[in-house]
């Protein structure tokens, strides 16, 4: 008998990640974003877009002169 057993049709329990997707590839598309990066010296990428619209991040912070 297993203790546990894997679940192959399980519900998508984040329901927001579909949004979150979109609005991070539209940042990541931005001429704003990119200058941002550019300014800050590091490279434009999903995860620097992602931080960029939580308003944390390196981009974020340079172009907010918190840097």
């Amino acid at each position: 008998m297993k203790q546990w057993e894997r679940i192959a049709n399980k519900p998508d329990l984040d329901e927001g990640k579909a949004e979150r997707t979109k609005a991070n590839k539209s940042v990541l598309e931005s001429k704003e974003f990119i200058s941002m990066c550019e300014k800050a010296k590091i490279e434009p990428t999903k995860r620097q877009a992602s931080k960029y619209r939580r308003k944390t991040g390196r981009a974020y912070k340079f172009g907010k002169g918190l840097i």
